[in-house]
């Protein structure tokens, strides 16, 4: 799937490595949303070789509980995403993410903050599609 100059391609979940926790508030706002309009509007954006998650952990776990096989997303590379930290307690690259993805150490949520060289697409991908 192409949306502008994104390519949104399908991924399966099991593949897929967070590196920061989720607020549970938060996902339910987000499994709210998608309860109401049967719609997958955002896709995740992962790190290209590992599928570190670089944008969409409440998303992702909002996959997880609605038992999706497959999820829309985004696959970048940290030479074209900035990131930072929005804790003062933590330093962060995308080398560090990507290792705490690999080994499930995760951050707590909101930690990270990714910088992408243009906005982030929009999607707009039945639910039952991503349940096959």
């Amino acid at each position: 799937m192409q949306y502008d100059t994104w390519t949104i391609e399908l991924i399966q979940i099991e593949r897929i490595l967070p590196n920061e926790e989720h607020d549970e508030t938060r996902l339910l706002e987000v499994l709210d949303s998608i309860a109401r309009s049967g719609r997958w509007t955002a896709p995740i954006v992962l790190e290209r070789e590992s599928l570190a998650v670089m944008d969409g952990h409440h998303r992702l776990a909002a996959a997880r509980c609605l038992s999706l096989p497959l999820v829309p997303c985004v696959l970048l590379d940290y030479a074209q995403v900035g990131v930072e930290t929005r804790r003062p307690d933590f330093s962060v690259d995308g080398d560090q993410i990507v290792a705490r993805s690999r080994a499930r150490v995760l951050y707590p949520p909101k930690t990270t903050r990714h910088i992408f060289p243009q906005p982030l697409p929009v999607c707009n991908i039945d639910i039952a599609t991503l349940s096959v």
